[in-house]
């Protein structure tokens, strides 16, 4: 539609957002302290890709090079040819409800460009509201990381969800009103994606129980217990039954293509190791500098939670699908105490600039290799 090869879209992506992370980067390197956390930065122009990103992609033709946009319009065709829902009903009630609806009222292109309006919005109000001085540099953060691009257009309803969970977040602190909008934004997303219900379980534990030591030992703790029970955890899981999803990947259920896009398997210290950034930043943060915001420590708990559930089934064949269910929340547990707390006085910039770096620097190897 727009000229471009859909194989090209990723790729344009990439050099789009690594220009706002080299002028950030550049930026962030002569900043003093207090000009980072609490200069307001003009969010227009990243607030402008933002937008262009949700028509361009919203718009995109129905390819294979973009995973199960071809798989989501096989269902949207064959949704618009019947008048009974019941065939179609499943767990993921609302979204499929929603897709049913869409079939019988509009193109398919509108129904995409509505999902990236909900994926976008969702994440650009969450970071707007958790940082509103850095609020560009979080939301270009956001966009360069290493899942971002692929849940827009492949694990449509695990993006969307989790980014709502992510606004959810920004409300669970607030009054009786924040509250009840946590909880209509927690419950759309667990019936868009039912697997969601366990970031939404991890950050609930978080809200009543706040104990940051308990966190870190917990998160170790998965690491011994996946080592030496690894087996016996995840027959354990995929025996509760309380997702059928979830349980799939367990068990190593699902298409060949699934399959070749994660196709190693056993304990994954590549990934133990990625994984382990945000948890060393929230260590630094609350033990070695002591600095307790509860906003933060609602994003880090629920990333260590959800992230220690996937370490002890990091076995399973699907375990990448459980990753996402922590590293969705990776850019923003990683970035935000940059931008907010003072850390490092005068060497802040610099090394604020280096972390969003190797940020990016990852997602483009994970490209560059075709992951």
């Amino acid at each position: 539609m727009f000229g471009l090869s859909p194989s090209l879209y990723f790729p344009t992506h990439l050099v789009i957002i690594s220009l706002f992370t080299l002028y950030y980067y550049n930026w962030l390197q002569t900043m003093p302290v207090k000009r980072i956390l609490y200069m307001q930065k003009p969010p227009t122009v990243a607030l402008f890709y933002a937008l262009l990103f949700i028509y361009v992609v919203g718009m995109r033709p129905v390819s294979i090079a973009f995973g199960d946009t071809v798989n989501y319009a096989r269902t949207y065709y064959n949704m618009s040819e019947v008048l009974d829902f019941s065939e179609f009903m499943g767990k993921d009630v609302f979204f499929y409800r929603f897709m049913f609806f869409c079939a019988h009222h509009m193109p398919i292109y509108y129904f995409f460009l509505i999902i990236e309006i909900v994926y976008i919005g969702t994440m650009a109000l969450a970071c707007w509201r958790l940082d509103r001085r850095n609020f560009p540099i979080l939301l270009i953060v956001c966009m360069s990381a290493y899942s971002f691009f692929s849940y827009g257009v492949n694990g449509l309803r695990n993006g969307m969800a989790c980014n709502m969970i992510i606004l959810a977040m920004t409300y669970i602190l607030g009054n009786t009103k924040d509250k009840l909008i946590c909880a209509a934004l927690c419950l759309a997303a667990v019936n868009i994606h039912h697997s969601a219900m366990l970031p939404v379980v991890a950050m609930v534990f978080v809200y009543f129980y706040r104990k940051p030591r308990m966190m870190f030992y917990f998160w170790i703790a998965s690491i011994l217990i996946s080592l030496t029970a690894g087996g016996m955890v995840e027959s354990f899981f995929a025996g509760m039954g309380f997702d059928d999803r979830l349980n799939d990947y367990i068990s190593a259920q699902g298409d060949e293509d699934e399959m070749s896009q994660f196709s190693q398997t056993g304990f994954r210290w590549d990934f133990l190791l990625y994984s382990a950034m945000p948890v060393i930043m929230g260590w630094f943060v609350v033990f070695k500098r002591k600095i307790i915001d509860m906003n933060y420590m609602i994003l880090l708990g629920t990333y260590i939670y959800s992230n220690a559930f996937w370490v002890m089934v990091i076995r399973s064949s699907f375990s990448n699908r459980f990753a996402y269910l922590s590293w969705f929340l990776y850019p923003l547990v990683l970035t935000y105490p940059l931008l907010r707390f003072p850390l490092w006085e005068k060497k802040q910039g610099r090394y604020t600039a280096y972390i969003i770096g190797g940020h990016l620097a990852f997602t483009i190897f994970m490209w560059s290799i075709g992951k």
